[in-house]
């Protein structure tokens, strides 16, 4: 018997033993993972090469990590999405590495299902508009073309589409919900206050249809979209707007693909494999196909220099743990503001706002950042509430014609349970040691006295904000009060209102940033925040800092519908007072 145990113990001290050699060799071998994971290694041309671009995913104007290692197979599903992320940053310098390069013979827009904000589109037609100085041909294939991708495949020299394909050029369309009738039923009260006529984030809370004003300002920002959208397609193409027009009233978008040939809306039908054979013929060549993760590793031939432009990316919602981190963002401008290699600051926002405390406190942070060097704002897809506030305090702010901006006004929301609670049979009682003690409270309704008190408390905030602006532009407190009052404006109406300083695209923004730091062609430009590697990400998801792993899955799942995830995350955290428009155009 003892001999039994004897061998048991040995076998156990054996496995455990084995156990942990195997752990020190799985950890060494994962390390070696991580480190060539994360190397940057280069990538060479061959001289037949063409840009294969894909336009498919959701389009953000900045990605913070490297490339990560594709785990989706540990977690893929049959109705997993393969819908991916992609940069504006990433495209640009894409393009742009293309452009350069000899052995880069073409660029192929591969296009699929784009989800993108108007002027997201303006800045990627911008960067292939630039392409095509290189004089390279351009071709433009698709399945089936988005309102977006098509907005872009019509700077192509040939565009083509799969014989039982479309065109979904069918215009602009915006749709509210509104919630009140059902918080109605529930018993749910939101108690509003608001400074702006026009300041619409509240109304779905409190009406059952659009107010007047808010329909004025949404109709006025689907007229502008649609506009700039025909108006570029009928240029690039050579056809009448009337007929763009014509095309989308009478629903040919899914008529039979002949009539999109017939109406000289694409050049040619084509199955997707035929079109390496129509590359090799434009090249004389035959292909190879290089896709953006390739051509990111390209080494770029722009020069050295001492002096740099740095670009910092703020995107999404202002508030503690959202996109816009005032506490990380501020930090991030005070160590440019002190770099001194930095010659000038570009403030790329893309925000619908947020927190009215936070964008105050990014407002001083810029503040500070301006009195030491150009601070200069380019403004994305949306520049808009909070994200005014953080635009008005540049030296030169710059808009996409179709940016969604303005909208300077203040709300605050605050829940009130209590009918729900009287429909349950529950009560509340206890006690306070002074008139206004627990306030606000969700138990109960406003007296008239707290709700002076809240709506005192947000036209304080009101006149902070339009004091802030009226201090950025150069004017007078009521001539900004005078266009304020929470209207939304297209960047094209803002410049004659002097809350944008003119359009132009990011490339533009960095020129002027140059210019005022007085620098010719002797710089280079950095991108703000640092990416982060897949060995930081990894560790940082280790330690519960990091939830970007998870987020990829969920994003996986959803795919492009991941945006309307975020906008309800969002909208939730919309109680207190808050500078924020409500609105998110998708093509």
């Amino acid at each position: 018997m003892k001999s039994f145990w004897k061998t048991v113990g040995a076998v156990v001290v054996g496995m455990v033993l084995f156990g942990i050699v195997q752990g020190i060799f799985g950890l060494i071998a994962f390390s070696a993972l991580i480190v060539s994971l994360s190397a940057s290694d280069s990538y060479s041309l061959d001289d037949n090469s063409v840009y294969q671009l894909k336009l498919e995913g959701t389009v953000v104007d900045y990605i913070d990590t490297e490339d990560m290692p594709n785990f989706s197979s540990l977690y893929s599903t049959p109705f997993t999405s393969e819908v991916d992320e992609i940069s504006l940053s990433d495209i640009r310098k894409t393009l742009q590495t293309a452009a350069e390069d000899d052995d880069c013979k073409a660029l192929f827009l591969d296009c699929g299902y784009l989800s993108a904000s108007p002027a997201s589109v303006e800045e990627i037609r911008h960067a292939v508009t630039e392409f095509k100085k290189s004089k390279k041909p351009v071709i433009a294939y698709a399945d089936n073309y988005t309102q977006s991708s098509y907005w872009i495949a019509t700077l192509a020299d040939k565009v083509y589409v799969n014989p039982q394909g479309t065109v979904g050029l069918s215009g602009i369309s915006m749709d509210v919900m509104f919630y009140k009738n059902a918080l109605d039923k529930l018993g749910f009260e939101m108690q509003i206050f608001k400074v702006g006529t026009f300041k619409s984030a509240v109304e779905p809370y409190i009406l059952d249809h659009m107010s007047d004003a808010n329909r004025l300002q949404m109709q006025r920002i689907a007229d502008v979209i649609w506009q700039k959208i025909i108006n570029d397609i009928a240029a690039d193409r050579k056809l009448k707007v009337e007929n763009l027009q014509a095309f989308a009233d009478e629903g040919l978008f899914y008529d039979k693909s002949e009539v999109l040939v017939e109406r000289g809306m694409v050049d040619s039908l084509v199955y997707r494999q035929d079109m390496e054979k129509i590359i090799e013929k434009i090249i004389e060549d035959k292909p190879v196909m290089v896709k953006m993760d390739k051509m990111k590793k390209v080494e770029s031939k722009s020069k050295g220099s001492a002096n740099e432009i740095a670009i910092l990316y703020a995107e999404g919602s202002i508030g503690d743990g959202d996109d816009i981190d005032p506490k990380k963002v501020i930090k991030q401008i005070n160590e440019l503001a002190d770099n001194d290699d930095v010659k000038a600051v570009v403030l790329r926002i893309n925000s619908p706002g947020g927190s009215a405390f936070g964008s105050e406190q990014l407002w001083y942070a810029e503040k500070q950042l301006k009195a030491k060097k150009p601070l200069i704002i380019s403004m994305g897809g949306y520049a808009a509430s909070g994200g005014y506030y953080m635009s008005c305090i540049g030296d030169t702010i710059m808009a996409y014609h179709t940016t969604l901006t303005g909208s300077i006004g203040i709300f605050g929301m605050m829940p009130c349970v209590k009918g729900i609670a009287d429909k349950i049979g529950i009560t509340f009682d206890g006690v306070k040691s002074a008139e206004h003690a627990g306030f606000p409270s969700p138990y109960s309704r406003f007296t008239d006295s707290e709700k002076a008190i809240f709506q005192r408390m947000i036209n304080q905030g009101y006149e902070t904000f339009t004091g802030r602006c009226a201090m950025g532009r150069g004017m007078k407190q009521d001539s900004i009060k005078a266009i304020a009052e929470g209207r939304v404006w297209m960047g094209c109406d803002a410049v004659g209102l002097n809350l944008v300083d003119s359009i132009g695209t990011l490339d533009d923004a960095i020129a002027v940033a140059a210019a005022k730091a007085g620098l010719s062609d002797n710089y280079y430009v950095a991108e703000y925040p640092k990416k982060k590697g897949f060995a930081n990400v990894f560790m940082e998801m280790l330690q519960g800092k990091d939830d970007s792993e998870e987020a990829a899955i969920i994003s996986r799942v959803l795919g492009v519908d991941m945006q309307w995830l975020r906008r309800y995350q969002e909208m939730k955290k919309h109680t207190g007072i808050q500078a924020y428009m409500p609105y998110y155009i998708d093509l």
